[in-house]
C-alpha cells in the first residue's frame, strides 16, 4: 500500500531496527464506536504492508468509542503504546497499553485512563527528563479548559498510573497565530491537540502541537527557555499552516530527520505527510523554510560583495614616468629580454611607472616584474616569447605549494612574486608562441616540463589586466597564486595552440573581478584552484564569453583551500566552435564543473542569469577524497560543498551524455538549488545502464568524461549520487528526440526535491 492510501488521522512513526512502523487512527471510525488500531510496517516513507491489527478492544474494556491518536514507544526491551479512549459519561483520557514487538498485539497496562479521570484530556506523549524521569505530557481539551491547555505529569518507572500532579506547560492562545472557535455546544475556546516532545542536537526542548489558524489545522512549535520540561514555554514560528496537524518528529534510517502529520483534516480524505526537517540555529524548521533562507542570504551576501568589489578593485594604470626598450639601448633586433629587464628593473626601483611597447615585435624570454609598474603594449605592438626554452630559467616560489611539488611548473613569460601595483594593458597583443613545433609535450594532469606559462603571478596584491590580448601559450596562459585585488577588464584570451592550454587560473586569490573578458581556451576557461592552500573568496565574474574544449567554468581539481563567495553572472559559456590547433574537439565537456578533491570547502556559489552553448554535461559536479597534498603533510578528509544556487540559465546544442552531480559516501554534496534552468540536448545512442553498473570511480580524473567508457549518464535530465538538499525549482531538460533514459536518477541516499 502507498502512503497516500493510507486513510488515518494522528501518523505516528516508529524507526526501530532499519524498519518503520506506522500507527494512526482509523479514518473510518475515528469519530464513532471504535475496538482498535492498526499498524503499517514499511522499509521506505512510501510502501507499507498492512493494515495489521495491533490493538484489538478486550473483553470489558472500559471505552468503546473514539479511539484516538496510538503512538508507540520502545522502553528498556518493551514497547507501550500511549492512546486516546473515551466512553459514555467517562471523560476522555490517556491510557497506557504494552507489548513485546512493535507490531502487538497491545495489551492493557494502566488501570483504565492515567489522565486526571475528571478532565477531558486527550493525546497523552512519553517524555523522559534528562534525569530519567517519565512524564506524560498531554492536552486538557478546550472543551472543558476553554483556552486549550498542554498539560505534563510525573509517571511511576512502571509506566503504569501517576506519580504527580499535572501542572500547565502552555495555553493555547499563547501562540499568536492560534484561532478562537465555537464548538457545537457554544464553548467558546482554542483548540490544544497532539503535543510531542523532541530535543535538538543543540539541546533545545521542543513541544511540538496542533491547533487551529486562519490557514486551517496548523503545526506549532513551544521552546523550553531552560531545556526541560519545567521550563517557561514560548511560542516560535508554526511547522505546517496547510490545514495539516498532530505530529510528530522522527529520524529516518539515514538519520534524516522528518515530519509526520495528517493532511488534509477533512474526515476520509486525510493521510500521513511526511515533511523534511533541518535544524537551524538549534532549532526545527521546513526544509523548504532553510533552502528559502540560505538562498536569500547568499544573494543578499553577494550582492553586498559585488558592490563592495566594485569601489575597492579599481585599475591601476601605472606613475607618470615611462620607459621604451629604446631608451634602454634596444635596437629592434634580436631578443629583447634583456632591455625589457632593464627598463621593468629601472621603474621599480624608482617611484614606479610605465614599459611602453609602442609598435612592432619584442622577442623576450623570462621577464620578472617589479612593483608600481605598468607594461603598457599599443595597438601594434606584440610581445613575443621566445621559441628557444632555455630563455626561460625556473623560477621557484620562495613559498612551495602543491603546485609546486605535483605539477613541476617554474617556467614562465612574465613572472611575478611579492609585488604590488602591478598592470598590463594597452590594446596590443603578448603572444607566447606556445605551437607544439616550439615546445612539443603530451597532455596531461601532472607536471609539464618544457612548456612555459605566459604568466605567473604569486603572492602579489592590486593586479590589473586590461585591454590586452593574450595568445598561444605553451601551457596554462596566467596563473595567479595567493594574490589580493584584481582586475581582469576587457581582456582577451586566444590560448589553443598546445595542450593544458588554460585561458584563467585563479588560486587562492582574493577581491577579483573579472569583467567584459572573452576567453577562447583548448583547456578550462576560467579555472579557480586551492593548491596554494589559502582561501579563494570574493570573485565577481560578470558579462565575459567563456569558451573552451574541455571546461569553461571550473572550480578544482586541486582543492586544498577553501572557495568561498563566487558570484558569476551575465555571461556566455561553452564549447569553442572550432578547434585551430587540432589538437581536441571543439565542444566543452561541461559548461560549469565543480571538482572538490583535495579537502576545503566549496561554499556559496552563485551562477546567474548564464546561457550555455556546446558542451556534452552543461552541470557537473564531484566531492571525492583523492588527498593530494605536498610531501610530508598529512591527507585530509573529504572536502565539503554546499550552499551552490543556480538560476535563470539556458543550455542549447548539448550532448547526450548529461548533467551529474556525485558526492562520496563519506561526505555528501549539501545544499544546491536550480532554478529557472532549461537545457536542449541530443538523445543519447549508446546503450543504457543501470546506476548500479557505476563505479565509485575514486581514482579517476573527475572531469564530466569519466563516465565515457561505460556510457552516457543513466538519466537524460540528472543523476545524482551522494547529495543532500537538492531542489529543481522549474529545472527542464528537453531532449531533440525520443530518450530511452529515465529523466532523472537518485540513489538512496540523495534527497532530492522536484517543484
Amino acid at each position: 500500500m502507498l502512503t497516500k492510501d493510507i486513510n488515518i488521522r494522528d501518523p505516528f512513526v516508529l524507526n526501530w531496527k532499519d524498519t518503520y512502523y506506522l500507527y494512526g487512527t482509523r479514518g473510518a471510525t475515528c469519530w464513532g464506536e471504535a475496538d482498535g488500531f492498526d499498524v503499517y510496517v514499511g522499509k521506505d516513507l512510501e510502501n507499507w504492508e498492512g493494515p495489521i491489527v495491533c490493538f484489538q478492544k478486550p473483553q470489558g474494556f472500559w471505552s468503546d468509542r473514539n479511539y484516538w491518536a496510538p503512538e508507540v514507544h520502545a522502553v528498556n526491551g518493551a514497547f507501550y503504546m500511549l492512546a486516546s479512549f473515551k466512553a459514555e459519561g467517562v471523560c476522555r483520557g490517556t491510557a497506557i497499553l504494552k507489548a513485546d514487538r512493535p507490531e502487538g498485539p497491545f495489551h492493557v497496562h494502566s488501570d483504565g485512563p492515567v489522565t486526571p479521570r475528571e478532565w477531558e484530556s486527550l493525546d497523552g506523549t512519553l517524555y523522559f527528563s534528562k534525569a530519567g524521569k517519565p512524564y506524560m505530557v498531554f492536552s486538557h481539551e478546550w472543551v472543558q479548559a476553554g483556552d486549550g491547555e498542554i498539560c505534563a505529569m510525573e509517571l511511576t518507572p512502571d509506566l503504569r498510573k501517576a506519580a504527580g500532579t499535572p501542572f500547565v506547560l502552555f495555553h493555547a492562545s499563547d501562540a499568536p497565530w492560534a484561532r478562537w472557535m465555537t464548538h457545537s455546544s457554544g464553548v467558546r475556546g482554542c483548540v490544544t491537540d497532539g503535543p510531542f516532545m523532541y530535543r535538538t542536537s543543540a539541546d533545545k526542548l521542543c513541544c511540538l502541537w496542533a491547533s487551529f489558524s486562519e490557514n486551517g489545522y496548523t503545526e506549532g512549535v513551544a521552546i523550553s527557555d531552560n531545556g526541560e520540561i519545567d521550563g517557561h514555554f514560548h511560542q516560535v514560528q508554526p511547522l505546517f499552516d496547510k490545514d495539516g496537524g498532530h505530529g510528530m518528529v522522527f529520524k529516518d534510517t539515514a538519520g534524516h530527520i522528518f515530519l509526520t502529520l495528517h493532511s488534509p483534516n477533512t474526515h476520509l480524505l486525510e493521510h500521513p505527510c511526511f515533511i523534511p526537517l533541518m535544524e537551524k540555529n538549534g532549532l526545527l524548521c521546513s526544509k523548504d523554510e532553510a533552502e528559502t533562507d540560505w538562498l536569500q542570504s547568499l544573494q543578499n551576501r553577494l550582492e553586498s560583495m559585488k558592490e563592495r568589489l566594485q569601489s575597492d578593485c579599481r585599475p591601476w594604470t601605472g606613475a607618470d614616468r615611462v620607459i621604451t626598450p629604446e631608451d634602454m639601448g634596444y635596437d629592434g633586433t634580436g631578443k629583447a629580454t634583456v632591455y625589457l629587464q632593464k627598463a621593468m628593473d629601472a621603474l621599480g626601483s624608482a617611484e614606479g611607472g610605465t614599459l611602453l611597447l609602442r609598435h612592432g615585435d619584442y622577442v623576450s624570454g623570462t621577464l620578472c616584474f617589479r612593483s608600481n609598474v605598468c607594461l603598457c603594449i599599443e595597438a601594434g605592438a606584440r610581445l613575443l616569447g621566445s621559441t628557444d626554452l632555455c630563455d626561460y630559467p625556473e623560477m621557484h616560489a620562495k613559498r612551495l605549494t602543491v603546485q609546486d611539488t605535483s605539477m613541476g611548473m617554474h617556467q614562465s613569460l612574465i613572472f611575478a612574486e611579492d609585488c604590488e601595483n602591478i598592470c598590463i594593458t594597452g590594446g596590443g597583443e603578448i603572444c607566447g608562441q606556445g605551437t607544439p613545433d616550439h615546445f612539443p609535450g603530451e597532455e596531461t594532469a601532472q607536471g609539464t616540463p618544457g612548456r612555459p606559462f605566459l604568466m605567473r603571478i604569486i603572492d602579489c596584491r592590486h593586479i590589473t589586466v586590461q585591454k590586452i590580448t593574450l595568445r598561444n601559450a605553451a601551457c596554462w596562459m596566467q596563473n595567479y597564486l595567493n594574490c589580493e585585488h584584481l582586475l581582469f577588464d576587457h581582456m582577451q584570451v586566444f590560448n589553443q595552440a598546445n595542450y593544458n592550454n588554460d585561458g584563467l587560473d585563479l588560486d587562492g586569490c582574493r577581491n577579483v573581478i573579472v569583467r567584459s573578458c572573452r576567453i577562447y581556451s583548448g583547456d578550462d576557461g576560467i579555472c579557480m584552484k586551492g593548491a596554494g592552500q589559502t582561501l579563494l573568496e570574493n570573485v565577481l565574474i560578470e558579462d565575459c564569453d567563456v569558451y573552451s574544449a574541455c571546461n569553461a567554468l571550473k572550480i578544482g581539481t586541486d582543492t586544498q583551500g577553501d572557495f568561498r563567495s563566487i558570484l558569476i553572472e551575465n555571461c556566455r559559456i561553452g564549447g569553442i566552435e572550432a578547434d585551430p590547433s587540432g589538437l581536441k574537439h571543439p565542444w566543452a565537456d561541461s559548461g560549469v564543473s565543480l571538482e572538490m578533491m583535495d579537502g576545503g570547502e566549496v561554499e556559496g556559489i552563485l551562477i546567474r542569469n548564464v546561457s550555455i552553448r556546446r558542451t556534452w554535461s552543461p552541470f557537473f559536479m564531484r566531492l571525492e577524497n583523492r588527498g593530494r597534498v605536498k610531501p610530508g603533510d598529512p591527507t585530509p578528509d573529504a572536502g565539503t560543498m554546499h550552499h551552490i544556487f543556480f538560476s535563470h540559465i539556458r543550455a542549447e546544442e548539448c550532448g547526450p551524455r548529461g548533467s551529474y552531480f556525485l558526492g562520496s559516501p563519506e561526505r555528501a554534496i549539501e545544499d544546491v538549488y536550480m532554478h529557472d534552468i532549461e537545457v536542449y540536448q541530443r538523445t543519447s545512442e549508446k546503450t543504457v545502464h543501470p546506476e548500479s553498473d557505476y563505479p565509485r570511480m575514486k581514482d579517476t580524473y573527475p572531469d564530466a568524461h569519466m563516465i565515457d567508457e561505460i556510457g552516457d549518464a543513466p538519466a537524460y535530465g540528472l543523476w545524482v549520487r551522494h547529495i543532500h538538499r537538492l531542489t529543481l525549482a522549474g529545472y527542464s531538460v528537453k531532449p531533440e528526440g525520443f530518450e530511452h533514459r529515465p529523466e532523472y536518477v537518485a540513489t538512496t541516499d540523495a534527497e532530492m526535491l522536484i517543484l
